[in-house]
């Protein structure tokens, strides 16, 4: 069958695809260049009494279940070099209450190489026919609220490098054979922005395994109480996000081995007390935040090992009361965020020995009695700056 006829064979069925290029981008603020699964309209008269095609239809306030004959993937015409599948945009895959398997004739399952569920709100576990795609390189399940947990399969996705569990509130477990993914660099789980997750515990030790992996973002892991050990195996994780793990009360030594790492974000992670040592062997790290760690009282001193560091974010640490003495070795520093630290009463003399920094905040430190002398330079760029505070 030819381009123009497939895509008119498609069409009739609500349907319509285009395999011209690729896009891995898992971002909803735009559309795949790819999108394989556009439902136009349906035929409700044809039903069947197929379990796996029911879907959700919504009347104003009124839900409904029917059952569909020609689902969103029987609807396409045999297309051999299918390598997206987007829900975006459609009309039922985003209400499959049943996920239906993808083993059919409808794709080669060793083409694909992008499934995105974005946005289904009913399914609760994946259909086990998704681990056979063997060349899959993205998954994404994007708030997929009621998803509780991943097929204990997907190990057998070995060429997958994004998996995404952004807002899947309620995964509460993730499989052993995760650790199987030895290909995988993005592992996002929880969700800054929106609810993030609110009953996942603990991680698979087999987090480890994952070798390659660059980016792991926890963010809004609510009830996550720890990392695993095995954190430390990650040798080339480069972002690591944990904004609000509020349930996280100490980060385990081995992370010192995580020497590759960029960015680490540990905003509003109030159950630490207490930042490990071991962070001085982060040599790499350029952006450090920990703003909102509201029980953190100290730094160690291992934190002024950081050559390469650029952004300390340490506003509205509320119980911070001293800061480590050598932080003006911290030559690569062009951001130092010290805002609402109440507690903080006096800064660093070796502050003035910076010379790149750019942004010095001060504003309400309300128990800071001195400021050094030697920070006087600062002073034209200091946010909440004081002459009267400055030692004479």
């Amino acid at each position: 069958m030819d381009e123009a006829s497939a895509t008119t064979n498609s069409t009739a069925t609500g349907l319509t695809t285009n395999t011209s290029h690729v896009n891995t981008s898992t971002s909803h603020d735009s559309s795949f260049e790819v999108v394989i699964a556009d439902s136009t309209h349906k035929d409700n008269d044809n039903h069947s009494n197929s379990e796996d095609w029911a879907v959700v239809e919504e009347d104003q306030s009124k839900q409904y279940v029917h059952e569909v004959t020609e689902g969103a993937l029987q609807g396409l015409s045999y297309n051999a070099t299918l390598q997206t599948l987007s829900s975006e945009g459609t009309r039922d895959m985003d209400r499959w209450i049943v996920m239906p398997s993808l083993a059919q004739e409808t794709f080669s399952k060793h083409t694909l190489q992008v499934l995105d569920l974005y946005k289904n709100r009913y399914i609760q576990e994946l259909h086990p026919s998704v681990c056979d795609l063997t060349n899959l390189r993205v998954l994404s399940l994007k708030r997929c609220e009621k998803l509780q947990t991943l097929p204990a399969t997907i190990g057998n996705l070995k060429n997958l490098e994004t998996l995404d569990l952004m807002d899947a509130s309620n995964v509460s477990s993730l499989p052993e054979s995760l650790g199987d993914l030895t290909k995988l660099k993005t592992l996002i789980i929880g969700g800054h922005q929106g609810s993030g997750n609110k009953v996942l515990k603990a991680l698979p030790s087999t987090l480890g395994n994952l070798q390659n992996l660059e980016t792991l973002c926890l963010d809004k892991c609510k009830e996550l109480e720890a990392l695993p050990p095995t954190i430390g195996n990650l040798c080339n994780l480069k972002v690591l996000l944990m904004r609000e793990c509020k349930a996280v009360k100490e980060l385990p030594i081995s992370m010192g081995n995580l020497t590759n790492l960029v960015e680490v974000s540990l905003s509003k992670c109030i159950g630490l007390t207490v930042i490990p040592p071991c962070i001085g062997n982060w040599q790499r790290l350029e952006d450090l935040v920990l703003n909102k760690c509201k029980n953190i009282t100290q730094l160690p001193d291992s934190l002024c090992d950081l050559q390469s560091l650029c952004l300390l974010d340490l506003r509205a640490c509320k119980k911070l009361i001293s800061l480590p003495r050598q932080l003006g070795n911290l030559q690569s520093l062009k951001m130092l965020d010290l805002r609402t630290c109440k507690r903080l009463e006096t800064l660093p003399a070796s502050l003035g020995q910076l010379t790149n920094l750019q942004v010095l905040d001060i504003s309400d430190c309300v128990d800071m009695q001195c400021i050094p002398k030697s920070l006087e330079k600062f002073k034209n760029m200091a946010i909440g700056w004081d002459d009267t505070r400055v030692e004479p």
